[in-house]
């Protein structure tokens, strides 16, 4: 199954880590805030969800999706997502 990575997890992207979850697919969340802040909302989500830091994030997803403000696109881990 596909695993999916998540650079910011509020609230679309945790929407869309839900809808990623129930179709049986691993998710891999992050945040600015640290892999600290997601272990909840990772717990609540299941065995396929797990909180990690955005460069973890965007190595381990087959896919990566951002969903953070326009602002803050130069946190986004570029080198990680190359290839």
């Amino acid at each position: 199954m596909t695993t999916i990575g998540f650079i910011g997890s509020g609230r679309i992207g945790g929407a869309l880590a839900q809808l990623a979850v129930s179709a049986g697919h691993d998710i891999v969340l992050s945040n600015s805030r640290g892999p600290d802040s997601l272990r909840e909302t990772a717990a609540r989500l299941g065995s396929r969800a797990r909180a990690a830091t955005t460069t973890e994030a965007a190595a381990a997803g087959d896919l990566v999706v951002v969903t953070i403000p326009v602002r803050a696109y130069r946190q986004v881990p570029a080198e990680a997502l190359r290839g």
